[in-house]
C-alpha cells in the first residue's frame, strides 16, 4: 500500500519539478530578455510572450498524451517515423528549411518555426518501445527487432549529421545504446559500436572548420579567449560573478551583449550571476529529482514497451541536461544544445512537455507491482517489482 501511495506522489513530483524549471526559465527568460527593451518598458517581452504561448501549446499536447494510451501510439510508430522523416528533409529544401549558425536544422512553416529533430526526438522513443518491447520468442526476430532499431536511429543521426547538427546526432545514438542495453543487448556488442560511432563523431566535427575550431578552442580556452572560446570564457565569467548569493535579478552584466546566446544555449550562466550559486546547484538538484522520477516510473510501467519508452525519455532529457551544463562550465565543447524547460525555444519546449504527457500516462498505468518483460540475449527476462 505504501508503494502505491509512493509511486502516486512521483507523479505530482515529476510535474512540480517540470512547473519549477519552466518558472524559473521564464524568470531568467525575462531578465535576459530585459536588454532588448528600455528601462522604462513595462510590458512583457516579445521573447516571454512567445514563450508563454509555447508553453500552452506543450501543456495541450502533455495533457493529451498523458490521456491517450501509449499502446495506442506504439501501433502507429511507422507512420510517426516516417512524418519525422518528412519533417527533417523539409531542412534541406530551399525556402522552406534554413541555416542557423552553419545549421540546416531549421524549417519554416509561414509564422511557425521549428526544429524538426527535437520531435524526432519522442518519436524514435515511440519506435523503439514499439520495435524492442514486445515479447518474442524467436531469436532471429529478436535480432531483426535489434538492427532495425539501429539502422533507423543511425539513418536520422546521419540525416543529423549532414546537417551539421552533431549534438542532436550524439543524443540520438546515446538513445539508440540505452534502449539497446535495457532490451538486453550485451554490452561486449554496444560498447565497442558506441566507440566507433563516437570516433566516427568526431571525425566528422574535425572535418567541418567550424566545428573543428571549436573542438581546438576547448582544449585551449585560455589561448582563445576572443576566438571559439569566447562565448564559454564569458560564460563562465557570469558564474564567477555572481558568487554564492549572485548580483541580483536583473543585474546580470554579461547580458548586455557580452554573452551570445544568452537566452537560449547560455542561459544557466545568467542564474548563476544574478541569483547566484545556491540557486545553479538547486537546479542541478531538482533535474536530478527529476530524472529520479522518471526513471522510477519507468521501471514501474506495467510491460516492457513503457519500460523503454519511459527510459527513453528521461534518458533524452537528463542527457541534455548535463551536455548543456557541462558545456556553459567548460567542462565539455560546444554542442549548441538548449536546456530542458529553461532555455528559450519552442522546439525543444514541445519535446520536454510531449515527454512529460507520456512519462505521466505510463505512471497512470504502471505502479502496481505487475510484471514487466525484456528480452535478454536470445530468451525472455522477467523481472517483478
Amino acid at each position: 500500500m505504501r508503494e502505491r501511495e509512493l509511486h502516486r506522489w512521483v507523479g505530482y513530483v515529476l510535474t512540480l519539478t517540470a512547473f519549477a524549471l519552466m518558472g524559473l526559465g521564464l524568470i531568467a527568460l525575462y531578465s535576459a530578455a530585459g536588454r532588448f527593451v528600455g528601462e522604462k518598458d513595462t510590458s512583457l517581452l516579445p521573447l516571454v510572450e512567445r514563450q508563454l504561448c509555447w508553453i500552452g501549446v506543450g501543456i495541450g499536447g502533455g495533457l493529451l498524451l498523458a490521456r491517450v494510451d501509449y499502446h495506442w501510439l506504439l501501433k502507429r510508430s511507422w507512420i510517426l517515423v516516417g512524418v519525422g522523416l518528412l519533417l527533417l528533409l523539409l531542412c534541406f529544401v530551399p525556402g522552406i528549411g534554413h541555416k542557423v549558425h552553419g545549421s540546416a536544422r531549421w524549417i519554416s512553416l509561414g509564422p511557425l518555426t521549428l526544429q524538426p529533430s527535437e520531435l524526432i526526438k519522442w518519436v524514435l522513443c515511440i519506435f523503439a518501445a514499439d520495435q524492442l518491447g514486445r515479447p518474442t520468442g524467436r531469436r532471429w526476430e529478436r535480432w531483426r527487432r535489434y538492427l532495425t532499431v539501429l539502422l533507423v536511429i543511425s539513418g536520422f543521426a546521419g540525416l543529423l549529421l549532414l546537417a551539421r547538427d552533431l549534438g542532436s546526432a550524439a543524443l540520438y545514438m546515446t538513445l539508440a545504446m540505452v534502449v539497446l542495453v535495457i532490451a538486453g543487448v550485451s554490452l561486449w556488442l554496444i560498447v565497442p559500436g558506441f566507440l566507433t560511432v563516437a570516433g566516427g563523431l568526431l571525425g566528422v566535427a574535425l572535418s567541418i572548420p567550424e566545428r573543428r575550431a571549436r573542438l581546438l578552442a576547448f582544449w585551449n580556452m585560455d589561448g582563445d579567449k576572443q576566438g571559439k572560446a569566447y562565448q564559454v570564457w564569458q560564460a563562465l565569467v557570469a558564474l564567477g560573478s555572481g558568487g554564492v548569493t549572485g548580483l541580483g535579478l536583473g543585474n546580470s552584466r554579461q547580458k548586455m551583449y557580452y554573452l551570445p546566446e544568452a537566452t537560449t544555449d547560455f542561459i544557466f550562466p545568467i542564474l548563476g550571476e544574478e541569483l547566484g550559486l545556491w540557486v545553479t546547484l538547486g537546479v542541478v538538484l531538482v533535474y536530478l529529482v527529476l530524472s529520479l522520477c522518471g526513471g522510477w516510473i519507468a521501471l514501474l510501467a506495467a510491460d516492457g514497451e513503457g519500460l523503454l519508452l519511459g527510459m527513453g525519455l528521461i534518458t533524452l532529457i537528463a542527457v541534455q541536461a548535463i551536455a548543456n551544463l557541462g558545456v556553459v562550465t567548460g567542462l565539455l565543447p560546444n554542442k549548441g544544445l538548449p536546456l530542458p524547460f529553461i532555455s528559450y525555444g519552442g522546439s525543444n519546449l514541445l519535446f520536454c512537455l510531449m515527454a512529460l504527457g507520456t512519462l505521466l500516462n505510463i505512471h497512470r498505468q504502471g505502479g502496481r507491482g505487475s510484471a514487466f518483460a525484456v528480452e535478454s540475449q536470445g530468451a525472455q527476462r522477467s523481472v517483478r517489482l
